[in-house]
């Protein structure tokens, strides 16, 4: 039996784990914490889970933090950049396990951390002792540990867009873009003026111009795990009118000419033990709704030889592989239980 608790319980990551639990086997929900939602019941604010939870949502004062890490085996915290590491410390010292969804515990290098997030890092040691999980990258860094941080959503589409490729060493050096557009959910739950339905639909736009987006210096941290060599891409996020969903489109320059079919081999070959992972030809582009509402992750490799560049399409949902189904695995993983636990679904559609 898996007791876990969920702190930032009112966020979308969090709203959707709970949801992808309800019949998650052998495991029971002990506490929902958040500051802001204290006092209202989790089924008012994730409506979807009413019927499935009916619980009480605590508040974070240490008391009140002390009982959820005594009762609980794991906690999951989605809370505001710079909390995170007390949160951690203190579930650790408790002698439980902790996944975050945030990006405090994300870079191995703490100043990498502090130049794009603005925030001075409180807690240095537990980024060098922490696990950074995307589980077809790194699964096995994660066996047996206790502190997981769950990566991003824009990279995780494309550091699985990227891999196969990049383990080949195909990828000319510094020649990545990345042109990636995330459904509203991306941008969080609190209300802002570009989120208004009178403001955002029917429109389509870039944000963080100029390179200037932190998931970047994340994707360049993956890709110097995958291939022991540091380099720089061209990150540009948009903001499209869709509630679910992450699409990246990624160009890279290549050292050698392959055909679509031969690629769409490679991409099988190393995806083939993946279950999360479906890789489909570039006649067939991917879309988000194929893996709305799951932990899939649906991949079209494609190659361009005139211009000698690979063209990879890599979508997911963004609050399901990109957060809360991709937190599940990694609470597989730790717990030495079969990754596809309480994951294996169809994706809602159309």
């Amino acid at each position: 039996m898996i007791k876990y608790s969920v702190v930032g319980a009112a966020a979308y990551a969090c709203g959707e784990f709970l949801r992808l639990m309800v019949n998650y086997p052998d495991a029971e929900l002990q506490m929902v914490a958040d500051g802001f939602a204290k006092g209202d019941m989790i089924q008012n604010v994730h409506p979807q889970l009413t019927g499935f939870h009916d619980m009480e949502i605590m508040g974070v004062t240490d008391e009140e933090i002390q009982k959820i890490i005594e009762a609980s085996d794991v906690v999951l915290a989605a809370v505001d950049a710079g909390t995170t590491c007390e949160l951690a410390d203190k579930v650790l010292k408790g002698g439980k396990k902790f996944i975050d969804f945030g990006a405090d515990l994300r870079f191995r290098d703490p100043a990498v951390y502090e130049k794009w997030y603005k925030i001075k890092h409180t807690y240095p040691e537990m980024t060098r002792n922490c696990v950074y999980c995307i589980p077809e990258m790194n699964r096995a860094d994660a066996k047996g540990q206790n502190l997981i941080s769950n990566p991003g959503c824009y990279p995780t589409a494309s550091t699985l867009g990227l891999m196969p490729i990049l383990k080949e060493g195909f990828v000319v050096e510094n020649t990545i873009i990345i042109d990636a557009k995330s459904g509203y959910t991306g941008a969080g739950r609190r209300p802002t003026l570009n989120k208004m339905i009178t403001e955002s639909e029917n429109s389509f736009r870039a944000y963080s111009l100029g390179g200037g987006h932190r998931h970047t210096p994340e994707i360049e941290q993956n890709i110097e795990y995958i291939t022991g060599k540091k380099q720089f891409i061209n990150f540009q996020p948009h903001l499209s009118p869709q509630i679910r969903g992450i699409e990246a489109t990624i160009y890279a320059g290549s050292n050698k000419d392959i055909s679509n079919e031969d690629l769409y081999e490679l991409y099988q070959k190393h995806y083939k033990d993946e279950p999360f992972v479906h890789v489909y030809p570039a006649s067939k582009p991917v879309e988000t709704k194929w893996t709305a509402g799951t932990n899939f992750c649906c991949i079209s490799p494609s190659y361009d030889a005139r211009t000698k560049r690979f063209i990879i399409s890599s979508v997911i949902d963004n609050i399901g592989k990109g957060a809360a189904g991709q937190a599940i695995q990694n609470m597989n993983i730790i717990f030495d239980r079969d990754e596809t636990t309480g994951l294996l679904r169809p994706p809602m559609y159309p």
